[in-house]
C-alpha cells in the first residue's frame, strides 16, 4: 500500500515534472526560469503542506489524510491537462503540491511506524522505495510515450486515472492507521498488561512536541542539513534534460538516465532503511550528504556515457537516503508522541531547500549560461553539512 501510493505520487508530480516542463515550455515559448518557477511553487506549498499533514494526520489520522490528498492531485492533475497560460499552470501546481505532500511520506511514515516497532527503518526504506520506482517506471512511460504519442495534454489525463484506478481502493479497503484497529500490536512490540475486556495495553508513545523541538541544537542542525540536502538533490532532476543537452548528452540519454536515477533511489531506501536499522541515522544521513556532493561534482563533468550512468547512480543513491534518514532522524532523536508535526515541520525546510533550488538555477542559467556555478556551491555545502550532523545529540529531555 505505502509503496504503491508513494510510487504513483512520486512518478505522476515530482518525476512527472522533470519530464513535462521541456515540451510545456516549447509549446507555449516560456523561458527556463518561467517554468521552473511552476516546480518552485509545488515544491513551496508541498513543503507548507507537509506540516499540515503531518498536525491533521495526528489528530484525524493518516488515512483520511491520504484520501484528500488524491481527490487534490488528481483533480489538479485534470485541470493542468487544459492548461492555457502560465498564471493557471502556476495555480494548478500550486493545488498538484497540496495533493502531493497529503499523499506523501508524512501521512505514509506515520502508518508504518505505528505498524512497526522493530525493523522500523528497514518498513519504512521498503516503503520509501516507491519514490524511486515513479522515476524508473513513469518517468519513461510519461515521457518517452504518454507525452510523444497523445501530447502533454492527454498525458495530464492519463496520470490522473491511474492514480484514481490504483489508489483509491487501496485507501478505502486496505490501509489502517493502526494495527490496534484490527486487534493486533506493532510488530516487535511486547504486552506491558492485559486488561480484562480491554485487550493489551502499550506504552504510550513518548517524545517531544514541536515547541520542545525547538528549543533543541540537534533541531536546528538536521533543518539546516535539510535545506542544503533538499537544494542539492533536486536541482540537478529538476534540471537534468536541459543541464546534460547543454553538454552535449542527447535527449533520449537525459531521459533513461532519470530511470537510472528512480532504480538507484528505489535501491537506495532501502539500503539506508536497513543502514538505519544497524547505525545510527546520524551517519547514515553523513553518508547521503557525500554521496549527494559527489554526484554534484560528477554531473558537472558529464561528457561521456560512463560520466552519465555514474551521476545517474550517485544521484539516485542519494535520493534514497532522505526519506528513511529524516524519518528515522525525527523517530531517534524527538520520539513518535509529536511525530507526524515534528516530521512535517523538518520535511517543510527539506522541500523548501528543494523548491529554492532548481529556481535558482534556471535563473541563473538565463542569465549566465551555465548552471555549473550553483552545482558547486551546493556541492560546497553539502560537504560541511557531514561535519555538523555527525556531531548531534539526542536531547537529555527526551524520553526512551
Amino acid at each position: 500500500m505505502a509503496f504503491a501510493t508513494l510510487t504513483l505520487n512520486w512518478g505522476l508530480s515530482f518525476y512527472g515534472f522533470s519530464v513535462l516542463n521541456k515540451p510545456i515550455a516549447d509549446d507555449f515559448g516560456w523561458s527556463r526560469g518561467g517554468v521552473t518557477t511552476a516546480f518552485f511553487i509545488f515544491q513551496m506549498t508541498a513543503a507548507t503542506f507537509s506540516l499540515v499533514a503531518g498536525r491533521l494526520a495526528d489528530k484525524h489520522g493518516p488515512r483520511k489524510v491520504l484520501f484528500l490528498g488524491i481527490m487534490v492531485m488528481s483533480l489538479a492533475l485534470i485541470l493542468l491537462s487544459r492548461t492555457s497560460a502560465v498564471w493557471n499552470f502556476y495555480l494548478l501546481h500550486l493545488c498538484l503540491g497540496i495533493g502531493h505532500a497529503l499523499l506523501g511520506p508524512v501521512p505514509i511514515s506515520i502508518i508504518v511506524s505505528n505498524w512497526f516497532y522493530r525493523l522500523r527503518g528497514t518498513m519504512l526504506g521498503l516503503a520509501f522505495t516507491g519514490i524511486g520506482m515513479g522515476g524508473l517506471a513513469l518517468a519513461p512511460l510519461i515521457g518517452n510515450y504518454l507525452t510523444p504519442n497523445l501530447g502533454w495534454r492527454s498525458a495530464y489525463l492519463v496520470m490522473a486515472s491511474l492514480l484514481l484506478a490504483i489508489i483509491l481502493p487501496l485507501i478505502f479497503f486496505v490501509i489502517k492507521d493502526h494495527p490496534s484497529q484490527k486487534g493486533l500490536l506493532a510488530y516487535g512490540l511486547e504486552v506491558t498488561e492485559v486488561l480484562d475486556n480491554n485487550g493489551p495495553k502499550i506504552k504510550a508513545a513518548s517524545g517531544l512536541s514541536l515547541k520542545e523541538a525547538l528549543e533543541t541544537p540537534v533541531f536546528w542542525i538536521v533543518v539546516l542539513t535539510s535545506v542544503v540536502y533538499g537544494m542539492a538533490l533536486t536541482t540537478p532532476l529538476q534540471n537534468q534534460v536541459s543541464l546534460l543537452s547543454e553538454q552535449g548528452v542527447a535527449t533520449a540519454s537525459a531521459v533513461a538516465a532519470i530511470s537510472v536515477i528512480g532504480l538507484f533511489s528505489a535501491l537506495g531506501k532501502f539500503l539506508f532503511g536497513y543502514l538505519c536499522d544497524h547505525i545510527n541515522p546520524k551517519y547514515a544521513a553523513a553518508i547521503s550528504y557525500t554521496i549527494t556532493a559527489g554526484a554534484l561534482v560528477t554531473v558537472m563533468q558529464t561528457y561521456s556515457a560512463a560520466h552519465l550512468w555514474l551521476y545517474a547512480v550517485l544521484l539516485g543513491l542519494a535520493h534514497g537516503g532522505w526519506a528513511p534518514n529524516l524519518a528515522m532522524l525525527v523517530a531517534s532523536y524527538f520520539g513518535l508522541k509529536h511525530y507526524g508535526t515534528v516530521l512535517g515541520t523538518i520535511n517543510l525546510i527539506f522541500m523548501g531547500g528543494g523548491a529554492v533550488g532548481p529556481m535558482i538555477a534556471g535563473f541563473i542559467y538565463d542569465h549566465s549560461g551555465s548552471y555549473h556555478p550553483v552545482l558547486w556551491v551546493f556541492a560546497g555545502l553539502c560537504f560541511v553539512s557531514i561535519p555538523l550532523i555527525a556531531t548531534i545529540r539526542k536531547p537529555k529531555i527526551a524520553a526512551d
